[in-house]
């Protein structure tokens, strides 16, 4: 898999959406992605505006975007929101980055006045998402590009690059969880493969996975 980090203006990303909410927002950072796919993103974000009188629903200006307050911080007035989103359509005109089918990770911020996005995927993949910021004139320019690297000792680097592709797909897109987001079906849709040959690398991979963990414990 490949690692690609590219930075936008947030003021070119503005030109979507004709209120330009990005402008208030003085710095924003992604703590924790949640879910993040074409139909649905959830995630934890830090947030402070640039002025204290603005708040997230002056930012969040559709009506299939939610924030929930967490936390904010008395001397600095930074808030801490749980924030939801569907993405089954385009929110407020804004292009569906999600399409080139990479997988979002962090660091995924805004400051002084740019976004840092951090993606994986396969060299198709990103070769596709940078296809898609060129097609929809969004200027950028490429902060990093290069193999995903896992540590020695991590479970997952014991996996084969076919079973880490489609555990961590499976992950990402909600297949684990309880009640699952996404069957078999459609995340062997997703990996454009069959469905027998992704349950055969699922579970090769899961029982890779438990015979580390069973062999250590």
């Amino acid at each position: 898999m490949r690692r690609l980090i590219v930075e936008i203006s947030s003021r070119a990303f503005s030109k979507f959406v004709p209120e330009k909410p990005l402008q208030k927002v003085k710095s924003a950072e992604i703590l924790h992605f949640l879910r993040f796919d074409h139909q649905e993103v959830a995630l934890i974000a830090r947030v402070e505006f640039n002025k204290p009188d603005v708040r997230i629903e002056d930012v969040l200006r559709d009506h299939l975007i939610s924030a929930q307050l967490l936390e904010q911080e008395k001397e600095t007035g930074i808030c801490t929101y749980f924030i939801k989103a569907k993405l089954s359509h385009a929110i407020n005109g804004a292009p569906d980055l999600t399409t080139a089918g990479v997988y979002f990770s962090l660091p995924y911020e805004v400051t002084d006045g740019k976004i840092k996005i951090t993606t994986f995927g396969s060299a198709k993949q990103v070769r596709d998402f940078i296809k898609l910021l060129e097609e929809i004139a969004i200027p950028y320019r490429v902060v990093s590009l290069t193999d995903a690297q896992f540590l020695p000792h991590s479970l997952i680097s014991r996996l084969t690059e076919k079973q880490r592709k489609a555990l961590i797909t499976a992950y990402a897109l909600g297949y684990y969880d309880i009640p699952k987001k996404i069957g078999l079906v459609q995340l062997a849709e997703r990996l454009d493969l069959s469905r027998s040959t992704v349950n055969m690398q699922l579970r090769r991979a899961e029982r890779r996975l438990l015979n580390h963990i069973m062999n250590e414990s």
